[in-house]
């Protein structure tokens, strides 16, 4: 599932025009064109974004390939340290949902957090092996 690169929380409209300029107008194309390190720094240097938003950026990305994480979650997910599709494996469902009580909490968050059913989805869903030839 792709998005319009506007529909990322925290993008300003200055970011997107040049995120537009680099030929960069969905998700997907910041996934391929932003996925690693290296290929940050580049469009870093090419667009003059730091990359520490641009990782951000690219992470939020990553996570809304996941039906039902989109925009309302991607965010709070980065905030307890999940900053990917494969990080979204490595805890368990109770663990995230407490991780994100944690940090809604200490943070005053508005929004709300996932139903355990709808973090044991994501996992489901990433552990189909077609996700993983979908990136």
């Amino acid at each position: 599932m792709f998005y319009k690169i506007m529909e990322i929380d925290g993008i300003a409209a200055e970011y997107v025009r040049k995120l537009e300029k680099a030929g960069i107008t969905t998700t997907e194309h910041l996934l391929a064109k932003a996925g690693d390190a290296k290929a940050r720094e580049q469009l870093a240097v090419r667009t003059g974004i730091g990359e520490k938003h641009l990782a951000k950026w690219t992470g939020m990305a990553d996570l809304m390939r996941v039906r039902g994480i989109g925009r309302q979650y991607s965010e709070l997910l980065l905030a307890v340290g999940v900053n990917s599709t494969e990080k979204l494996t490595t805890f368990t469902p109770d663990e995230l949902i407490r991780m994100m009580n944690e940090q809604k909490k200490a943070k005053k968050l508005s929004g709300g957090v996932p139903r355990l059913a709808d973090v044991e989805q994501w996992q489901n869903e990433l552990r189909v092996p077609a996700f993983a030839h979908a990136k």
